[in-house]
């Protein structure tokens, strides 16, 4: 067991020093296009998804390392919604380039970028269940592995007295601490949750980038159309 936890941690240490390798300090639109404003927006969401993931994941990690579990589960399920908010997006961009259609790809841009819950001046955020279920609907079993995370994420028996206590029938004495119980495959299973989310992460990434190109042609297109039909 101590192996394989090692192994996984070893994967997503380097996962981890890639992410942190392609942090963006900067997205400039000129640079992205000088006409669509549509590709730029979601460049900005994937490079604050990036400084979040990465962030999330490095302290989750950390969490593991020192066998701070409630700490790493409930920082690995925040992992979980960012890759699969990441994700989301990309299913979004992918379904407009192959349409040929913008649609309505700028009301999600906007609900992504600024979505809000509270501010009723805002967008109204897109909840997070929404793009752990998108998500399910090609990798099955994504939503069953965030929902066990979130039981051990909320104050309940699993994130209370099954992470932290242990009674003895014998003697009717309850003992607590960090390692009471023996959780290495609580542990492994979150260690493996978060790796897959960062692979998943990278992935996403990079399908992104290469959507972008096309994004742009079909957006400055569609701008030169509306353009024409005004003249």
């Amino acid at each position: 067991m101590e192996e394989s936890v090692e192994s996984v941690m070893n994967e997503i240490r380097a996962g981890l020093e890639r992410l942190e390798s392609i942090l963006p300090s900067r997205v400039d639109p000129m640079a992205v296009s000088r006409t669509a404003k549509l590709p730029f927006k979601g460049l900005v969401y994937r490079a604050a998804l990036i400084w979040r993931m990465a962030e999330l994941g490095r302290i989750a990690f950390e969490s593991f390392e020192n066998d701070k579990l409630a700490s790493a589960i409930l920082l690995t399920r925040a992992a979980i919604e960012t890759s699969a908010a990441l994700w989301y997006l990309c299913a979004k961009l992918e379904k407009t380039v192959q349409s040929g259609k913008v649609g309505d790809i700028d009301e999600y841009l906007m609900k992504l970028m600024m979505g809000s819950k509270i501010d009723a001046d805002m967008p109204s955020a897109i909840n997070v269940l929404t793009f752990v279920d998108h998500v399910d609907k090609e990798i099955d079993g994504f939503r069953h592995q965030y929902d066990i995370l979130s039981e051990f994420a909320h104050p309940n028996g699993a994130g209370t007295t099954g992470l932290y206590s242990k009674f003895d029938p014998s003697t009717r004495l309850t003992d607590f601490g960090p390692k009471v119980r023996d959780n290495d495959g609580l542990k492994l299973a979150g260690v493996f949750d978060l790796s897959v989310s960062l692979a998943m992460f990278e992935d996403t990434c990079s399908r992104i980038l290469n959507l972008i190109a096309a994004f742009v042609v079909l957006c400055e297109s569609q701008l030169k159309t509306a353009a024409s039909d005004k003249d």
